[in-house]
Parts: C-alpha cells; sequence; structure tokens
C-alpha cells in the first residue's frame, strides 16, 4: 500500500511539472472548458499539428545525434591515418638511412598513398562536421516550428473564446497573441534560410571529400 502511494506521488509531481511546462503562458484550460463541446472540435487540426511538430523536433535530434556519431567515427578514421602516415614517414627515413633504392622507391610509393589517405580523412571530417551543423540547424528549426504550432493554437483557443463570448475571455489580448505568433514566424523563416544554408555547404564538403 506504501508503494501504490510513493508511486501516486511522485506520479502527481511528475505530471505538475509536464503540467507546469506544457501550459506555461497558454491559454487556461479551465476557461477552455466553457466552451461547447462543437466548439472544442475545432481545435483538432491546432491540436494534432502540435503533437506532429513534437514528433518531428524528437526525430531532428535523433538525426543529430547520428551525425555526431558519424563524426565521431571519422575522427577515429583520421587518427589512424595519421598514424598510418606517421610509420610511413619512419619507413622512408630508415630507408634513406640504408641508402637501400628497392626500399626507398616503396617506402615512396607508400608515403605518398599514407598522404593521400590522410587528405581523404580530413576531407571527411569537414564534411561530418558540417552535417552536424546541418542537423542542430534542424533541431532549431524544428523547435521554432513547434513554437509556430504552439501559438497558433493558442491564437485559435482565444478567437474561439471571444467568438463564444465566453466571460474570461477578457483575459486574453488577440492582438497580442497574434503580435507574438507573427514574431516566432519571423523567427522560423529565419531558421529555415539557415538550415538550407547549412545544407548547401555539406552538399559542397559533400562533393570535395567524394571526388579526393
Amino acid at each position: 500500500m506504501r508503494k501504490i502511494l510513493m508511486s501516486l506521488v511522485i506520479l502527481a509531481l511528475v505530471y505538475n511539472v509536464a503540467d507546469a511546462g506544457i501550459f506555461k503562458e497558454e491559454v487556461s484550460l479551465a476557461d477552455l472548458s466553457q466552451l461547447s463541446p462543437e466548439a472544442l472540435e475545432t481545435f483538432k487540426h491546432t491540436e494534432f499539428n502540435v503533437f506532429l511538430r513534437k514528433v518531428k523536433h524528437a526525430g531532428a535530434k535523433v538525426l543529430e545525434n547520428k551525425a555526431k556519431d558519424d563524426l565521431k567515427i571519422s575522427k577515429l578514421t583520421l587518427e589512424s591515418k595519421k598514424q598510418h602516415h606517421k610509420s610511413a614517414q619512419a619507413d622512408l627515413k630508415e630507408a634513406k638511412a640504408a641508402q637501400d633504392s628497392t626500399r626507398i622507391d616503396a617506402a615512396e610509393k607508400a608515403l605518398r598513398n599514407a598522404n593521400q589517405e590522410l587528405e581523404h580523412a580530413k576531407l571527411l571530417i569537414q564534411w561530418k562536421e558540417k552535417e552536424v551543423d546541418v542537423q542542430a540547424a534542424g533541431v532549431e528549426k524544428d523547435k521554432l516550428a513547434l513554437s509556430v504550432a504552439e501559438y497558433e493554437r493558442n491564437f485559435a483557443r482565444v478567437s474561439k473564446l471571444i467568438e463564444q463570448s465566453v466571460p474570461s475571455a477578457v483575459k486574453y489580448s488577440l492582438p497580442d497573441f497574434k503580435k507574438r505568433l507573427e514574431k516566432k514566424q519571423k523567427e522560423y523563416e529565419k531558421a529555415v534560410r539557415s538550415e538550407a544554408k547549412e545544407m548547401t555547404e555539406a552538399k559542397k564538403r559533400k562533393a570535395a571529400y567524394g571526388n579526393s
């Protein structure tokens, strides 16, 4: 029984924290409860759009983490190529010290290959670093898209409260909600342009890596 009570307390605390985060600065659910069922039905689109944006934002974070993991692997590859390059340099130095022309020719060829592989690995790093930037920009864009969806939801809620002449509607300023929505939309549009810029640069670096 005690365990059950503790679980309920923890659940209540978690719910309250989540609720505070989700509904902060939003339209009161108590006020919305004064609307008719038919009026509440009109919120389906905006409510579902918020849900979709949350899912997309979560997905963007997954892609960002994957890009970071790919970069880590690429850095390990670079370190391996650096070690191989050092070994090739040492082999050439030993061959020259021994004045062995056959060994020198082989060592020089190995060093040229090591140089190419090292440069190739460096270009890979440049590409993967930019891919991380692309995904980070995507996370920011989707975060703002979620904010836009939430502001659209709030605007729809306040509009309906005013339309239905709910007494508590006087607490809300529709022009203020509209102004905040428009501001967030501009921020989102800027984020879209920023992501596009990062993607263009990433394509260039990918092409440079592919042609190396």
